[in-house]
């Protein structure tokens, strides 16, 4: 199972840098992300759409497809249990509330899952994070 950050994820919609290397890691086991995901990638396909970069047809399409994907991944709910696992997490890695809930989500997956996870992630503190809590990192994309 790999889990995806967010910020990796928008890779699968909006073609960049690390596009490819997405595209293969989705293809890779069973994809995973947290229910915050869907609010960070709206958000950044909307930033993209107010500064030009993205067209509001293929803003449209972009979350007709994240929709799509969501209906078919496994999703780590925003619960009361994966809330709680941020305040101890922020005493042991310097990253910001969004990414304590990225975490937070891969570990309650992997424990409910209990196989390893790969963590797929563009920011260098959140992998640092996760290859602190013992998850395998994906390759740099």
């Amino acid at each position: 199972m790999n889990f995806f950050d967010a910020s990796a994820l928008v890779n699968r919609y909006v073609r960049e840098a690390g596009s490819s290397s997405v595209q293969r890691l989705l293809r890779q086991g069973t994809p995973a992300v947290s229910r915050l995901s869907e609010a960070e990638i709206s958000s950044a396909f909307a930033r993209r759409q107010r500064e030009g970069a993205l067209l509001e047809r293929l803003h449209r399409r972009a979350l007709k497809a994240l929709q799509s994907d969501l209906a078919q991944f496994h999703v780590v709910e925003l619960s009361p249990e994966v809330v709680a696992r941020v305040h101890g997490l922020l005493s042991a890695h310097p990253l910001r509330a969004a990414d304590e809930l990225q975490l937070a989500s891969a570990l309650t997956l992997r424990e409910g899952v209990g196989t390893d996870i790969v963590f797929v992630a563009y920011d260098a503190r959140l992998r640092t994070a996760a290859s602190a809590e013992h998850f395998v990192l994906a390759p740099r994309l």
